[in-house]
């Protein structure tokens, strides 16, 4: 990948992704022809994003949230689009050596079947354009990370809790996937699966604990998250900022910040 566009002997970055990268220049990129790397046009973007697109679905959770963002206009990039997808290689390069290293936790196996957990984050109005929050998610079995995801919300939040409850239903129902697919290939799942959220106020709603009718708008689909708890599906635990897995799927961070999350998505190297 890195010959193809030209990025062999580029320097090396430490982050994929700072806080103004994609929003800085609206200079669209040409429509006509393959391009080059020197001359890229629409086609050479989308090929450089396809490339990674895969490698942030299959092995690089800590890219994920800089391609979400450089994905959002694939149909109409921008110079400051390419120079972010170029960046995001750059940081690949510079980062090769990660490995993506799978190992069970302590006790997450029993008697009575695996531990299915995950975290979930949100970033509350994170797109300027339209002030949609963005979700992420980390999907574990086992003590083992299985799954992620990053996506951005459908409608505006209003506060920060509400978008950390809408993260948390998006998270709660691709581990309610994983949890089916493991009773349909005969593995027994520990009945205390666990959604780790770091937000007291989207946990109280999601327990029934806010009757403030903060949360009466949020669509009813989404609810579904306080439906399991209820019914004792899974259980909603608080976890603390700094050992929330997800925050390396909805936000822009700094390389010692970035560092640490990696270890807990288990890429290391």
């Amino acid at each position: 990948m890195l010959d193809k566009f030209g990025l062999k002997d580029s320097a090396a970055v430490r982050v994929p992704i700072s806080g103004e990268d994609g929003y800085e220049e609206i200079t669209l990129l040409p429509s006509g022809g393959s391009g080059s790397p020197q001359r890229p046009t629409v086609q050479t973007f989308q090929s450089l994003v396809g490339s990674l697109l895969w490698i942030a679905r299959c092995t690089r959770p800590d890219i994920a949230f800089a391609v979400h963002r450089v994905t959002r206009r694939s149909h109409a990039p921008t110079e400051g689009d390419w120079r972010l997808a170029k960046k995001i290689a750059k940081y690949l390069k510079g980062t090769k050596g990660l490995k993506f290293i799978m190992h069970e936790k302590k006790d997450a196996i029993k008697d009575d079947g695996v531990l299915v957990e995950a975290y979930s984050d949100a970033d509350y109005a994170a797109d300027k354009t339209d002030r949609k929050s963005v979700s992420g998610g980390v999907l574990m079995v086992a003590g083992m990370v299985v799954g992620w995801l990053c996506k951005k919300q459908k409608c505006v939040a209003l506060s920060t809790m509400e978008a950390e409850f809408v993260a948390a239903s998006q998270t709660a129902a691709e581990m309610m996937g994983i949890i089916e697919l493991l009773k349909e290939i005969g593995v027994s799942v520990q009945p205390d699966s666990t959604l780790h959220v770091d937000n007291q106020a989207a946990i109280a709603q999601i327990k029934g604990e806010d009757t403030s009718g903060r949360a009466k708008h949020i669509d009813v689909r989404l609810k579904f998250v306080k439906d399991l708890e209820t019914k004792k599906m899974l259980k909603v635990q608080y976890c603390e900022s700094k050992g929330m897995r997800a925050d390396i799927l909805t936000k822009t961070l700094p390389a010692p910040r970035l560092s640490q999350l990696r270890g807990l998505v288990m890429l290391s190297g």
